[in-house]
């Protein structure tokens, strides 16, 4: 535990560098000079500190963490302005929070008003950016933990306390209110440390044990996954048991990351409901929406097992699926336990025959379903206008292995998720918690990973609610170049959907496109990634798409980010 006289900007870089955090995304306010001061000193000479990241805008900013987590499992830091930033980038922190994304996000007020000692913040505070209760109250119902500093004797704690919380499962946003007159005040502060060891909550042998077993002895056994990719090193014992047993995965509801390699054969798709009907175990990793609606799962003789950070899903307002095994903690953690059990299970012939029976099955009917998706989406190559098939197809043929995708989709979220080939562990996310957040998580992707490629897929109605100006500003400013490919067909189709199935004669069905749903005329949208030195195209035939995204993907390797808008059909 180190010991020194300082500011509370001094304070902050000291417990951000304590605890691992490399990078600060940040669109503050006034109430910020302790820290930038802090860290222009330590610029100038050369001392540690994380590397400060300015975003145009607070959704921005919080994306862009989120995206940066998401890609290194390294906890980030976001500074923004009080009540209005932390307001402004509610909903980008609603999704970290359902997402299970942790961030240290820190803002300030003024609680003196110029009539404490010390230099005066402005008359600003009381004019326009504060309110009763400060920033902590606004921003609290979408946080996992907040608090207020009240004395600059508590900073370094507050601080500190908020890193490890973050970090702790259910990961998740924490929010400390750090006013601007005690960020002022030099005092003697101690820095604590992270603990040199500490060890993750793992189930006990026996009953890993008992886990191996049911799964070893299962008839119709089969894995169900949302969000288990979310840490990259479980993709390979899940293969590593999937494979020697021959169990069925299936990812369910909204795939959040690369869970499973999609073109492995034991990767049955993305709808859990045909194996629940005679499954006899099912185990359920990190997936908090199995099968909907929720009293449609397997039968009762089923066997459920459920490894979760957040079994008894407690951010959520219903959470109404059985388990009979849960595994609180880290799912990773203790599948890669599981792997170790299952990979010392000896097997006799029957148990072999079975699983070999079983896996033959699986791979014919994954090798059936692969080829109908391709023939389905060839017989629409020619078509115009483009068709979403084609297009999905097309998009998965022009994006190269080495490419890290986001996606930020509604209506062409299902296609995409069946089209687009995911083989490397880390390799996808989808942004989550309300559109908005796509160019954002791309761009925190691309600051964890500058020197490959990263793709945003994403809708027209999606792109529409992105801080697009600010997102491609802060490319530009960061030499940080990306590809933004848009699944365009002119109108939120998903709320056109919602008209059509409610009220299926009634006559929203054709007026919607062009008063209530539809998204006309037609934007330019090319012209926004041109107008921060971008390359961008528009696509309105079939046999461009491929070539044109090639060329996109040259510029952006080359240094330009790029857009390309395809136009579809639906």
């Amino acid at each position: 535990m180190t010991t020194r006289i300082m500011d509370g900007g001094d304070t902050l870089i000291e417990v951000l560098n304590a605890n691992g955090v490399e990078y600060i995304f940040a669109s503050p306010g006034s109430e910020w000079p302790p820290l930038w001061e802090a860290l222009s000193r330590r610029k100038a000479e050369g001392e540690k500190a994380p590397e400060y990241i300015t975003c145009r805008h607070e959704a921005l900013a919080v994306g862009a963490a989120a995206g940066y987590y998401r890609s290194t499992g390294k906890l980030p830091a976001v500074v923004m302005h009080t009540t209005v930033g932390t307001v402004n980038a509610a909903t980008a922190l609603r999704g970290s929070l359902h997402d299970g994304t942790p961030m240290v996000v820190v803002s300030g007020e003024s609680i003196g008003y110029g009539d404490m000692p010390g230099k005066d913040p402005g008359s600003q505070w009381l004019q326009e950016l504060s309110d009763i209760g400060g920033p902590e109250k606004l921003v609290a119902p979408v946080m996992k933990w907040t608090a207020t500093v009240r004395a600059r004797e508590t900073l370094s704690d507050t601080f500190h306390r908020a890193c490890r919380i973050a970090m702790e499962s259910p990961r998740g946003p924490v929010y400390v209110d750090a006013p601007l007159e005690i960020m002022l005040q030099q005092i003697e502060t101690r820095i604590a440390e992270p603990p040199e060891i500490e060890a993750s909550f793992t189930a006990d042998e026996r009953t890993l044990g008992e886990f191996a077993n049911l799964l070893v002895g299962a008839e119709h056994p089969v894995v169900i996954t949302e969000m288990m990719g979310r840490d990259p090193e479980s993709v390979a014992p899940l293969v590593e048991i999937a494979e020697k047993l021959g169990l069925p995965v299936v990812e369910a509801a909204t795939v959040g990351a690369t869970n499973f390699p999609t073109d492995n054969p034991m990767h049955q798709g993305f709808e859990s409901r045909p194996f629940l009907a005679d499954a006899d175990v099912v185990l359920l990793l990190d997936s908090p929406v199995p099968w909907h609606p929720p009293t449609a799962g397997p039968g009762e003789s089923a066997k459920i097992i459920n490894f979760s950070p957040d079994p008894d899903l407690h951010l959520r307002p219903y959470g109404p699926y059985p388990a009979h095994i849960v595994v609180r903690g880290d799912a990773g953690h203790n599948l890669r336990s599981l792997a170790a059990f299952v990979r010392e299970t000896v097997l006799d012939d029957a148990t072999k025959a079975k699983i070999e029976a079983r896996r033959t099955t699986l791979t014919a009917a994954h090798k059936a379903r692969r080829s109908e998706m391709t023939e389905a989406a060839l017989a629409l190559k020619d078509q115009e206008p483009i068709s979403s098939l084609w297009a999905a197809h097309a998009i998965n043929d022009a994006i190269p292995d080495h490419a890290l995708v986001v996606w930020e989709l509604i209506t062409h979220r299902r296609l995409m998720e069946r089209y687009l080939d995911r083989r490397t562990p880390g390799e996808t996310l989808r942004s989550f918690g309300g559109l908005g957040q796509g160019l954002p998580n791309a761009l925190g992707v691309k600051t964890a990973n500058p020197d490959r490629l990263v793709v945003c897929l994403i809708g027209d109605g999606a792109f529409n609610y992105n801080p697009v100006l600010a997102c491609y500003g802060y490319a530009q400013q960061h030499n940080q170049p990306f590809l933004t490919i848009i699944m365009n067909n002119l109108m939120y189709k998903s709320q056109q959907g919602s008209i059509n199935r409610t009220y299926p004669d009634g006559v929203g069905k054709d007026l919607g496109p062009s008063f209530i749903t539809g998204i006309t005329p037609h934007p330019d949208y090319p012209k926004l990634v041109e107008a921060f030195g971008g390359w961008g195209a528009l696509v309105t035939k079939p046999d461009q798409i491929i070539p044109v995204l090639k060329e996109a993907i040259a510029k952006v390797e080359a240094g330009q980010s790029a857009l390309v808008d395809i136009l579809l059909n639906e």
